[in-house]
């Protein structure tokens, strides 16, 4: 694909949602009960599809997103798999789902087990931080674990989303030793964009809690037998191995290589971590195809300011070019400020990766780790 290489899209198809998770950065729109439709979708998807073509090989993932997208029935997924046949014809096209698993009916479970329309299944739950209440303030905890054994026992893959924010980032090792023990891989995403101010005050964490927590969360890792994935831990590792392998060639340009952007409910385009800021808004699917939605002003705005971060910031690590600057460049505003005030969270991390990368120190992790040994070598 031309510019951005988008192929992932997040659909925004409703914000609607039965939690209140007081974190999330939809919290003011959650008691709104619109839901896209499909006349809508066509749009959209009319106006992603001249771009697609350019590659035809490659795949095009829509990831359905909130609210909570459960909430929306699933004869309306129905009706949009049979536009994507219709306007996609033999591209690959992808579905994937973020869910808080609150709600999760036997047609769910034969819907998901027979992939008929989403091939991928994310669950949004913090195992330990109390954030997961209903709107009577009940806390979910309990109907979640339950509806987690019913997607094990029903053989339904799925990969699972923790934010860390304040009630949750001291739980980190006990989080990922929880989604270990079963098996299941698992995405931490440090707090980052906020509905209302008093979120930044209740929620906000400082860059040494970032790097202790990650750290820790690595630690876990490392000494496992499973050694179950975790996001962004992989990511970061993998620039780790570079730096003490001596491979610095890699630099992310914002402008070639973004991949996914978030389609709000009334087609507005944003890059995930600058959503909601209007002067971000690349465009709107609904007037624009995407290849116009890329030239934008806004788009080139979002890539001019990457690129200054990159040479501030990045310019003066000594881990840049093993670790291409991807944080950097897609910091969002809150991010930008934590950079400016107490630098960048990732360089923290990989110090501590790095320093327990020194061959000598390897044989000493608890219980051993070859898989990490293996990686080294």
């Amino acid at each position: 694909m031309r510019a951005g290489d988008v192929a992932e899209f997040l659909i925004k198809i409703t914000k609607h949602c039965n939690l209140r998770c007081s974190y999330c950065n939809e919290f003011a729109e959650l008691g709104h009960t619109e839901r896209m439709p499909v006349a809508r979708i066509r749009r959209i998807f009319e106006n992603i599809a001249a771009y697609a073509a350019l590659v035809p090989s490659q795949a095009i993932t829509f990831i359905w997103h909130g609210g909570e997208p459960f909430l929306v029935p699933l004869p309306h997924y129905d009706a949009i798999a049979e536009l994507q046949h219709e306007i996609f014809s033999d591209k690959p096209v992808v579905n994937g789902v973020q869910t808080n698993l609150t709600i999760l009916t036997e047609r769910h479970l034969e819907h998901l087990a027979s992939k008929q329309f989403f091939t991928k299944l994310g669950i949004s739950f913090d195992p330990y931080g109390d954030q997961r209440v209903d709107l009577k303030g009940r806390l979910r905890t309990d109907l979640i674990l339950n509806n987690i054994q019913c997607l094990i026992d029903h053989d339904i893959d799925f990969g699972a989303l923790t934010v860390l924010a304040r009630d949750t980032v001291a739980h980190a090792r006990s989080i990922y030793q929880f989604y270990d023990r079963l098996g299941v891989s698992l995405k931490f995403v440090p707090f980052y964009l906020s509905s209302f101010s008093q979120q930044i005050v209740d929620h906000a964490i400082e860059r040494n809690e970032i790097v202790h927590a990650l750290s820790e969360v690595f630690d876990a890792w490392s000494s496992s037998v499973a050694a179950t994935p975790v996001a962004p831990i992989d990511e970061y590792l993998e620039y780790a191995l570079a730096y003490v392998t001596g491979r610095n060639d890699r630099r992310y340009d914002r402008d070639a290589h973004e991949y996914s952007v978030i389609v709000n409910l009334d087609g507005g385009v944003w890059a995930p971590n600058d959503t909601y800021f209007e002067k971000y808004r690349y465009g709107n699917l609904l007037d624009q195809d995407l290849e116009q939605i890329l030239a934008s002003p806004a788009r080139q705005l979002v890539v001019d300011e990457a690129r200054r971060r990159q040479e501030i910031y990045c310019g003066r690590c000594r881990y840049f070019g093993a670790c291409p600057g991807i944080y950097v460049a897609e910091a969002s505003p809150q991010q930008q400020e934590l950079l400016a005030t107490s630098g960048c969270p990732v360089q923290g991390i990989i110090d501590h990766m790095v320093d327990v990368l020194d061959h000598s120190k390897i044989p000493e992790l608890d219980g051993g780790s070859p898989h990490l040994a293996e990686n080294f070598g």
